[in-house]
Protein backbone atom coordinates (compact mmCIF):
# COMPACT_ATOMS: atom_id res chain seq x y z
CA UNK A 1 0.00 0.00 0.00
CA UNK A 2 1.33 3.49 -0.97
CA UNK A 3 -0.29 6.55 0.42
CA UNK A 4 -1.13 9.60 -1.73
CA UNK A 5 1.67 11.82 -0.37
CA UNK A 6 4.36 9.24 -1.17
CA UNK A 7 3.01 8.76 -4.72
CA UNK A 8 3.02 12.52 -5.39
CA UNK A 9 6.61 12.86 -4.12
CA UNK A 10 7.75 10.02 -6.39
CA UNK A 11 6.04 11.64 -9.39
CA UNK A 12 7.76 15.01 -8.75
CA UNK A 13 11.11 13.32 -8.43
CA UNK A 14 10.57 11.45 -11.71
CA UNK A 15 9.63 14.65 -13.57
CA UNK A 16 12.70 16.44 -12.18
CA UNK A 17 15.02 13.66 -13.31
CA UNK A 18 13.53 13.69 -16.83
CA UNK A 19 13.94 17.50 -17.07
CA UNK A 20 17.54 17.35 -15.94
CA UNK A 21 18.15 14.64 -18.49
CA UNK A 22 16.76 16.77 -21.32
CA UNK A 23 18.79 19.81 -20.26
CA UNK A 24 21.89 17.67 -20.21
CA UNK A 25 21.17 16.42 -23.71
CA UNK A 26 20.73 19.98 -24.96
CA UNK A 27 23.98 21.11 -23.41
CA UNK A 28 25.76 18.10 -24.84
CA UNK A 29 24.64 18.64 -28.44
CA UNK A 30 27.33 19.45 -31.00
CA UNK A 31 27.45 22.67 -33.07
CA UNK A 32 26.38 20.76 -36.18
CA UNK A 33 23.00 20.08 -34.57
CA UNK A 34 22.55 23.86 -34.25
CA UNK A 35 23.36 24.48 -37.97
CA UNK A 36 26.90 25.81 -37.36
CA UNK A 37 29.72 24.21 -39.28
CA UNK A 38 32.75 23.24 -37.25
CA UNK A 39 35.75 25.62 -37.57
CA UNK A 40 38.71 24.05 -39.36
CA UNK A 41 41.82 26.20 -38.64
CA UNK A 42 43.94 24.35 -41.19
CA UNK A 43 41.44 24.98 -44.00
CA UNK A 44 41.03 28.60 -42.92
CA UNK A 45 44.78 29.26 -43.04
CA UNK A 46 45.01 27.57 -46.43
CA UNK A 47 42.24 29.78 -47.85
CA UNK A 48 43.82 32.96 -46.48
CA UNK A 49 47.13 31.96 -48.02
CA UNK A 50 45.42 31.30 -51.36
CA UNK A 51 43.79 34.76 -51.27
CA UNK A 52 47.15 36.36 -50.53
CA UNK A 53 48.82 34.65 -53.49
CA UNK A 54 45.89 35.69 -55.70
CA UNK A 55 46.20 39.33 -54.64
CA UNK A 56 49.93 39.55 -55.39
CA UNK A 57 49.51 37.68 -58.67
CA UNK A 58 46.84 40.18 -59.84
CA UNK A 59 48.95 43.18 -58.75
CA UNK A 60 52.00 41.82 -60.59
CA UNK A 61 49.91 41.15 -63.69
CA UNK A 62 48.51 44.71 -63.60
CA UNK A 63 52.03 46.15 -63.30
CA UNK A 64 53.21 44.15 -66.31
CA UNK A 65 50.17 45.25 -68.33
CA UNK A 66 50.74 48.91 -67.40
CA UNK A 67 54.42 48.82 -68.39
CA UNK A 68 53.59 47.05 -71.65
CA UNK A 69 50.89 49.59 -72.55
CA UNK A 70 53.11 52.55 -71.70
CA UNK A 71 56.40 51.50 -73.32
CA UNK A 72 55.27 49.15 -76.11
CA UNK A 73 51.73 50.03 -77.21
CA UNK A 74 51.57 53.82 -76.67
CA UNK A 75 54.67 54.66 -78.77
CA UNK A 76 53.09 52.78 -81.68
CA UNK A 77 49.66 54.41 -81.46
CA UNK A 78 48.87 57.36 -83.72
CA UNK A 79 47.95 60.25 -81.36
CA UNK A 80 45.76 61.83 -84.03
CA UNK A 81 43.66 58.68 -84.43
CA UNK A 82 41.52 56.59 -82.12
CA UNK A 83 43.04 55.70 -78.74
CA UNK A 84 40.37 53.16 -77.72
CA UNK A 85 42.96 50.38 -77.74
CA UNK A 86 44.76 51.99 -74.79
CA UNK A 87 41.86 51.31 -72.42
CA UNK A 88 40.07 48.40 -74.15
CA UNK A 89 43.06 46.04 -74.10
CA UNK A 90 43.81 46.32 -70.34
CA UNK A 91 40.10 46.03 -69.49
CA UNK A 92 39.73 42.92 -71.65
CA UNK A 93 42.64 41.25 -69.84
CA UNK A 94 40.49 40.64 -66.77
CA UNK A 95 39.15 37.58 -68.63
CA UNK A 96 42.65 36.09 -68.44
CA UNK A 97 42.71 36.10 -64.64
CA UNK A 98 41.22 32.57 -64.11
CA UNK A 99 43.60 31.02 -66.64
CA UNK A 100 46.51 32.96 -65.17
CA UNK A 101 45.78 31.60 -61.69
CA UNK A 102 45.59 28.03 -62.97
CA UNK A 103 48.89 28.41 -64.83
CA UNK A 104 50.86 30.18 -62.10
CA UNK A 105 49.53 28.62 -58.88
CA UNK A 106 49.28 25.09 -57.55
CA UNK A 107 46.06 23.09 -57.50
CA UNK A 108 45.97 23.19 -53.70
CA UNK A 109 45.56 26.96 -53.95
CA UNK A 110 43.30 27.10 -57.03
CA UNK A 111 40.70 24.86 -55.38
CA UNK A 112 39.89 27.70 -52.98
CA UNK A 113 39.02 30.15 -55.77
CA UNK A 114 35.52 30.90 -56.98
CA UNK A 115 33.40 33.65 -58.51
CA UNK A 116 34.15 35.98 -55.60
CA UNK A 117 37.87 35.65 -56.28
CA UNK A 118 37.50 36.66 -59.93
CA UNK A 119 35.21 39.56 -58.99
CA UNK A 120 37.65 40.98 -56.45
CA UNK A 121 40.60 40.29 -58.74
CA UNK A 122 38.98 42.18 -61.63
CA UNK A 123 38.56 45.35 -59.58
CA UNK A 124 42.07 45.06 -58.15
CA UNK A 125 43.50 44.70 -61.67
CA UNK A 126 41.54 47.67 -63.08
CA UNK A 127 42.38 50.12 -60.28
CA UNK A 128 46.03 49.08 -60.13
CA UNK A 129 46.34 49.55 -63.90
CA UNK A 130 44.60 52.95 -63.74
CA UNK A 131 46.86 54.21 -60.95
CA UNK A 132 50.07 53.10 -62.67
CA UNK A 133 48.94 54.42 -66.06
CA UNK A 134 48.21 57.83 -64.55
CA UNK A 135 51.65 57.82 -62.93
CA UNK A 136 53.56 56.71 -66.04
CA UNK A 137 51.73 59.04 -68.45
CA UNK A 138 52.50 62.30 -66.64
CA UNK A 139 55.68 64.19 -65.71
CA UNK A 140 58.34 63.31 -64.84
CA UNK A 141 57.86 59.95 -66.61
CA UNK A 142 55.99 61.22 -69.69
CA UNK A 143 54.08 64.14 -71.18
CA UNK A 144 50.99 63.43 -73.26
CA UNK A 145 49.20 66.72 -72.54
CA UNK A 146 48.95 69.25 -75.36
CA UNK A 147 50.31 72.75 -74.71
CA UNK A 148 47.54 75.33 -74.46
CA UNK A 149 46.79 79.01 -74.20
CA UNK A 150 47.12 79.90 -70.53
CA UNK A 151 44.22 82.32 -70.24
CA UNK A 152 42.70 85.03 -72.38
CA UNK A 153 44.08 86.54 -75.56
CA UNK A 154 43.81 90.09 -76.77
CA UNK A 155 44.85 92.42 -79.60
CA UNK A 156 46.24 95.93 -79.14
CA UNK A 157 47.31 98.58 -81.64
CA UNK A 158 50.37 100.75 -80.95
CA UNK A 159 50.27 104.05 -82.86
CA UNK A 160 53.32 106.06 -81.82
CA UNK A 161 52.96 106.74 -78.10
CA UNK A 162 49.33 105.66 -78.01
CA UNK A 163 47.84 102.22 -77.34
CA UNK A 164 44.48 101.58 -78.96
CA UNK A 165 42.24 98.95 -77.39
CA UNK A 166 39.30 97.12 -78.87
CA UNK A 167 35.84 98.66 -78.70
CA UNK A 168 34.16 95.36 -77.77
CA UNK A 169 35.91 93.11 -75.26
CA UNK A 170 39.60 92.87 -74.35
CA UNK A 171 39.16 89.28 -73.17
CA UNK A 172 38.99 87.51 -76.51
CA UNK A 173 36.88 84.38 -76.82
CA UNK A 174 36.76 83.56 -80.51
CA UNK A 175 36.58 87.05 -81.93
CA UNK A 176 37.78 90.59 -81.21
CA UNK A 177 36.37 93.59 -83.03
CA UNK A 178 37.77 97.06 -83.73
CA UNK A 179 35.40 99.78 -84.93
CA UNK A 180 36.85 102.45 -87.20
CA UNK A 181 36.23 106.12 -86.71
CA UNK A 182 33.85 107.62 -89.20
CA UNK A 183 35.53 108.16 -92.57
CA UNK A 184 38.53 105.87 -91.82
CA UNK A 185 39.31 102.82 -93.96
CA UNK A 186 41.98 101.20 -91.75
CA UNK A 187 43.56 101.14 -88.32
CA UNK A 188 47.00 102.75 -88.34
CA UNK A 189 49.91 101.45 -86.26
CA UNK A 190 51.49 98.17 -85.18
CA UNK A 191 48.97 95.46 -84.34
CA UNK A 192 50.00 92.96 -81.65
CA UNK A 193 48.42 89.70 -80.54
CA UNK A 194 49.06 88.96 -76.83
CA UNK A 195 48.52 85.69 -74.96
CA UNK A 196 50.27 83.20 -72.69
CA UNK A 197 50.95 79.47 -73.05
CA UNK A 198 51.25 76.69 -70.49
CA UNK A 199 52.34 73.06 -70.58
CA UNK A 200 52.58 70.03 -68.29
CA UNK A 201 56.34 69.88 -68.63
CA UNK A 202 58.73 72.55 -69.96
CA UNK A 203 56.84 75.41 -71.59
CA UNK A 204 60.07 76.78 -73.09
CA UNK A 205 60.30 73.91 -75.60
CA UNK A 206 56.86 74.60 -77.07
CA UNK A 207 57.08 75.67 -80.71
CA UNK A 208 54.67 78.22 -82.20
CA UNK A 209 53.45 78.55 -85.75
CA UNK A 210 51.06 81.40 -86.52
CA UNK A 211 49.44 82.64 -89.69
CA UNK A 212 47.31 85.71 -90.40
CA UNK A 213 44.89 85.43 -93.31
CA UNK A 214 43.97 88.85 -94.68
CA UNK A 215 40.43 89.73 -95.80
CA UNK A 216 41.46 89.11 -99.42
CA UNK A 217 42.64 85.56 -98.56
CA UNK A 218 46.38 86.30 -98.51
CA UNK A 219 48.20 84.29 -95.78
CA UNK A 220 51.03 85.95 -93.83
CA UNK A 221 53.48 84.06 -91.58
CA UNK A 222 54.09 85.72 -88.22
CA UNK A 223 56.97 85.97 -85.74
CA UNK A 224 56.91 86.09 -81.95
CA UNK A 225 58.53 88.51 -79.50
CA UNK A 226 58.51 87.55 -75.82
CA UNK A 227 60.31 90.73 -74.77
CA UNK A 228 57.64 92.83 -76.43
CA UNK A 229 55.00 90.96 -74.45
CA UNK A 230 56.41 92.28 -71.18
CA UNK A 231 56.51 95.84 -72.48
CA UNK A 232 52.99 95.79 -73.84
CA UNK A 233 51.39 94.18 -70.79
CA UNK A 234 53.12 96.64 -68.44
CA UNK A 235 51.93 99.46 -70.66
CA UNK A 236 48.40 98.06 -70.62
CA UNK A 237 48.45 97.80 -66.84
CA UNK A 238 49.69 101.39 -66.50
CA UNK A 239 46.81 102.64 -68.65
CA UNK A 240 44.43 101.43 -65.98
CA UNK A 241 41.93 100.03 -68.47
CA UNK A 242 39.04 100.94 -66.19
CA UNK A 243 39.26 104.43 -67.69
CA UNK A 244 38.12 102.80 -70.94
CA UNK A 245 35.45 100.85 -69.07
CA UNK A 246 37.30 97.66 -70.01
CA UNK A 247 39.17 95.30 -67.68
CA UNK A 248 42.65 94.27 -68.78
CA UNK A 249 42.46 90.49 -69.30
CA UNK A 250 44.41 87.86 -67.40
CA UNK A 251 46.82 86.56 -70.03
CA UNK A 252 49.10 84.68 -67.62
CA UNK A 253 47.70 82.98 -64.53
CA UNK A 254 50.83 81.17 -63.27
CA UNK A 255 54.48 82.09 -62.85
CA UNK A 256 55.53 79.18 -65.08
CA UNK A 257 53.39 80.37 -68.00
CA UNK A 258 55.16 81.88 -70.99
CA UNK A 259 54.04 85.23 -72.37
CA UNK A 260 53.90 85.62 -76.15
CA UNK A 261 53.50 88.71 -78.33
CA UNK A 262 52.99 88.29 -82.09
CA UNK A 263 53.07 91.28 -84.41
CA UNK A 264 50.23 90.80 -86.84
CA UNK A 265 51.15 93.78 -89.00
CA UNK A 266 53.27 96.91 -88.79
CA UNK A 267 51.19 99.15 -91.06
CA UNK A 268 47.69 98.79 -89.65
CA UNK A 269 44.65 96.72 -90.52
CA UNK A 270 42.22 97.23 -93.36
CA UNK A 271 38.49 96.86 -92.92
CA UNK A 272 37.33 93.25 -92.96
CA UNK A 273 37.76 89.96 -91.14
CA UNK A 274 41.29 88.76 -90.41
CA UNK A 275 41.72 85.10 -89.44
CA UNK A 276 44.45 84.13 -86.96
CA UNK A 277 45.59 80.49 -86.85
CA UNK A 278 47.91 79.48 -84.02
CA UNK A 279 49.48 76.03 -83.59
CA UNK A 280 51.35 74.98 -80.43
CA UNK A 281 53.60 71.91 -80.79
CA UNK A 282 56.07 70.05 -78.58
CA UNK A 283 58.03 66.81 -78.73
CA UNK A 284 56.29 64.98 -75.91
CA UNK A 285 56.80 61.46 -74.64
CA UNK A 286 55.78 59.05 -76.16
CA UNK A 287 54.32 61.14 -79.00
CA UNK A 288 54.22 64.69 -80.35
CA UNK A 289 51.64 66.95 -78.69
CA UNK A 290 49.89 69.65 -80.70
CA UNK A 291 46.93 72.02 -80.34
CA UNK A 292 45.51 74.52 -82.85
CA UNK A 293 43.49 77.69 -82.23
CA UNK A 294 41.53 79.78 -84.73
CA UNK A 295 40.57 83.35 -83.87
CA UNK A 296 38.94 86.21 -85.77
CA UNK A 297 39.97 89.85 -85.74
CA UNK A 298 37.25 92.07 -87.24
CA UNK A 299 37.72 95.67 -88.35
CA UNK A 300 34.38 97.26 -89.16
CA UNK A 301 32.75 100.60 -89.89
CA UNK A 302 30.63 102.24 -87.20
CA UNK A 303 26.92 101.54 -87.29
CA UNK A 304 24.97 104.47 -88.68
CA UNK A 305 21.67 105.08 -86.98
CA UNK A 306 18.88 106.00 -89.35
CA UNK A 307 16.57 108.62 -87.91
CA UNK A 308 12.98 108.34 -89.02
CA UNK A 309 11.86 111.96 -89.52
CA UNK A 310 8.34 110.97 -90.42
Amino acid sequence: MVDVQTAMSAARADRGSRKRGKDGEKKGRSGRDHGIEPFDPVKHVSKERADMYSMWLVITFAIVVSLMMRYVVMPNVDPTGSKDLLWFMPMAMIFLLPSLHRMALSESLVEHYGKGTWFRGSFLHIFTWLALTFLLSNPPFADIGDPEVAGAWTVVVVDGQEMILTDSDLDGKNQIEFILDEGEQKIDGEVWLLFGIRDNSDVEVVRLESTLTMPDGTPVSLNTSEERFENLTQWGDSLNASANKLAWPTLISHEFDRGIAIRLTSDGLLEGTHLIELTLTEDGDPWENSRTYEWSLVVSQPTIEVVDES
